[in-house]
Parts: C-alpha cells; sequence; structure tokens
C-alpha cells in the first residue's frame, strides 16, 4: 500500500511528502510506502520537486507523472527533466505511470505524447 499526498483543494488529510513520511514512520511497517504525484506536489510543497523526491527515497513507491493542467507530462507547463534526474539520482526502479483527469484530446494522443515526452526527459536527465 502506498499513500499519495494530494493538495488542500482535494482533502485535508496528508498534504505533503513529509506528512506521508510521517504517518509511514509511525505505522513502521515495510509495506506502507509513498507514492508521489507531480500534480500534487505542485499543489501542495513548498521546495522544489526535486527536493522533495530527494527527500522521500527512501520511502518512495510509485510515482505519477502529470500536470496541474490535468494533462499528462509535457502537456503543461512543469518541466519534467529536474524530476527525472532527481529519479534517477536516488535510484528509483518503480513505475512511473501518468495519470490525467482531461481526456479531451483523446487517450491515444495523451499517451503518445506523454510517453515521447518522458522517453525524451529521461534520456537528457
Amino acid at each position: 500500500m502506498a499513500i499519495e499526498p494530494l493538495t488542500p483543494r482535494e482533502t485535508d488529510f496528508i498534504n505533503t511528502a513529509a506528512d506521508g513520511i510521517e504517518l509511514i514512520e509511525l505505522i513502521n511497517h515495510p509495506n506502507f510506502r509513498l507514492h508521489l504525484d507531480v500534480k500534487a506536489m505542485t499543489g501542495s510543497e513548498s521546495r522544489p520537486l526535486p527536493e522533495v523526491i530527494k527527500a522521500s527515497a527512501k520511502y518512495l513507491h510509485h510515482f505519477h507523472a502529470n500536470d496541474p493542467n490535468l494533462l499528462g507530462p509535457g502537456m503543461g507547463e512543469v518541466d519534467h527533466r529536474p524530476i527525472m534526474k532527481a529519479l534517477k539520482e536516488i535510484g528509483y526502479k518503480g513505475y512511473i505511470s501518468v495519470e490525467v483527469f482531461d481526456y479531451s484530446p483523446g487517450a491515444e494522443t495523451i499517451a503518445r505524447k506523454s510517453i515521447q515526452y518522458l522517453r525524451q526527459v529521461a534520456a537528457v536527465a
């Protein structure tokens, strides 16, 4: 199980990675981990996202690549290069999934553009 911090617009419980880590440490079970999400982090975290990722390395189990505009990575304002670089630096080997909420461009378009963009930024990170 992995706890996903969300923005204060979405919940009043576990809004930052630090909040999630605090709960993980309280529960103290090896199968309870952290799930980070770019959209949520941009709406909740006061530190740059690469810093949050590095501080969360010990607990990180899953990662959502997306954008606050509710589309996929590379389809909004967030530069995912420093994010991918931070994931590489911490040796993250888990899944990176694309989570979107606005499907107006079409699922195939979103998937194609997101995968292409993530491959591009991962290559230079």
